[in-house]
């Protein structure tokens, strides 16, 4: 494979370049466009004079339209729930506020190195003789697990959230508001240490890329339970275990320290989309074995409680996650399923959860975590499970991605639709291009007709009618639990 670094100074690469050629890899640098076609084009720079032609695959495109600017920054980052202090540049807010700080250097959605700075505390720098000391950033060689799935996280989605794919993030911790970013730098200066670690990611990537797209697929829809007649919620907790086949969430209920309120199918990985609907429908018939109860229905969907979201998170087991893949997710699985969720509940659940580029790294790959419960019939589910499997297999030649404008961000996350429809439009034109099929053409026709005649997520119905569950003449006899009392403090408080 060839590598072409488009940069605007030589010195910011020049070492990397030298780096990356000592491990055989055919690299070339230049400010103009390269000579002949290349495999990679990497954008160390602004990106005005790139040539969109010129390669299979690009870092840091500068999409069209892009927001540079510092406030509109923070409006993205804002909008994607991350809280963010950039300033004029980055780099200008008082060091005593922030006890830790970490510049994080990630490189196609992996953390390539992380330098930390701990500000003494006054004790300490009373007994330090230099009391001119101040601490500087240091080489991190190992993560703390919180620091791994808090900070890490952050720092990827934002720069995800951004439209790039690689770069150095600032983060300040600060006890009363937690992880702060505090600057982004698209093109970082990489020498020494830094420049043999992105090398070392970079041709790490490559062979991952090269490699054939071979993965299993699996999931863990949510649904909650409720007594009828009404809306009483009933803990799922109840009725099924923390683990297995059927289980658990482990977020508690409002107020009860025990009662577990979300119910989790976790049906067995497959290679195809029709095993994993077999699973998933398996996994169903055990769930109503142990609640087969007539009054007691079951809801998927956002936001079936209110304050209580749900999600329909699937796996990739076997596939590392990059950037171009997790946009690719975004927009050929997340913005469709968009137009079958209710608007109302989908906007409220995604000011907590259901972020654009939302994943998280597992043993087996990982899971991709925005789409909301798509477990309220099987028809929604095989388009779920299908557009997944889909991006999965051709997200190579998926390049195109929207929400680099805030405007587009600003539309999912509110639920209009409307804004978004020609943009769907497309996106189904490309994936039956991409792979012209007859199982594509189905999946595309069977995904219109639910939208057509507004039936997706319906919150308001038993799945289990949706999914023709045998259900039991046995009537579940609901015992409320006591709240747990605390008087660590004057007075009862309750919990």
């Amino acid at each position: 494979m060839k590598i072409f670094i488009h940069y605007d100074h030589p010195s910011t690469v020049s070492e990397l370049v030298r780096k990356i050629s000592a491990k055989g890899i055919d690299v070339s640098a230049g400010r103009g466009a390269p000579e002949e076609p290349v495999d990679w084009w990497i954008e160390w720079g602004e990106g005005k004079k790139i040539d969109l032609e010129a390669a299979e695959r690009y870092f840091n495109v500068p999409w069209e339209q892009r927001r540079t600017g510092k406030s509109q920054m923070e409006a993205i980052l804002s909008l994607n729930h991350l809280q963010a202090f950039l300033g004029d540049d980055g780099t200008d807010w008082p060091v005593s506020v922030w006890p830790k700080e970490y510049l994080l250097y990630l490189w196609d959605s992996k953390v390539v190195g992380v330098q930390r700075k701990i500000l003494l505390t006054q004790q300490l720098r009373d007994l330090t003789s230099n009391k001119a000391f101040i601490p500087s950033f240091q080489w991190v060689d190992q993560l703390s697990p919180w620091e791994e799935e808090r900070l890490a996280a952050i720092a990827m989605r934002a720069l995800h959230c951004l439209g790039l794919d690689f770069g150095k993030v600032h983060l300040g911790i600060n006890r009363s508001r937690g992880p702060i970013l505090l600057g982004i730098e698209r093109s970082p200066t990489v020498h020494k240490r830094l420049a043999q670690l992105y090398a070392d990611a970079i041709v790490n990537s490559m062979e991952e890329w090269k490699r054939e797209a071979v993965f299993s697929l699996g999931s863990d829809p949510e649904f909650m339970l409720f007594l009828t007649p009404g809306q009483r919620m009933v803990p799922a907790s109840r009725f099924f275990p923390r683990t297995g086949v059927i289980g658990c969430d482990n977020r508690r209920a409002f107020g009860a320290s025990d009662d577990l309120p979300l119910a989790e199918v976790r049906p067995e990985p497959a290679k195809t989309v029709t095993d994993a609907m077999k699973q998933l429908r398996s996994a169903l018939h055990e769930a109503n074995r142990l609640c087969p109860y007539s009054n007691v229905a079951w809801y998927a969907g956002s936001e079936p409680y209110p304050g209580y979201p749900i999600g329909g998170h699937i796996h990739f087991g076997g596939l590392r996650p990059n950037s171009q893949l997790i946009r690719a997710l975004d927009q050929y699985l997340a913005m469709p399923l968009l137009f079958l969720e209710n608007g109302e509940t989908a906007a409220r659940r995604r000011q907590f959860y259901g972020s654009l580029g939302d994943y998280r790294l597992k043993p087996h790959g990982f899971e991709y975590r925005t789409p909301s419960s798509w477990l309220t019939s099987p028809e929604l589910a095989w388009v779920a499970l299908s557009l997944a499997s889909l991006v999965g297999r051709c997200y190579k030649y998926l390049c195109h991605w929207d929400f680099y404008q805030f405007e587009v961000q600003e539309a999912f996350y509110k639920g209009r639709v409307e804004e978004l429809l020609p943009l769907l439009k497309t996106a189904l034109l490309e994936l039956n291009a991409v792979e012209p099929s007859e199982e594509t053409k189905k999946l595309t026709q069977t995904f219109w007709s639910l939208y057509e005649k507004g039936q997706g997520m319906r919150e308001e119905v038993d799945l289990r009618e949706t999914w023709r569950l045998p259900v039991g003449l046995q009537r579940y006899r609901y015992v409320p639990r006591p709240r747990h009392n605390f008087s660590w403090i004057t007075g009862n408080v309750m919990r």
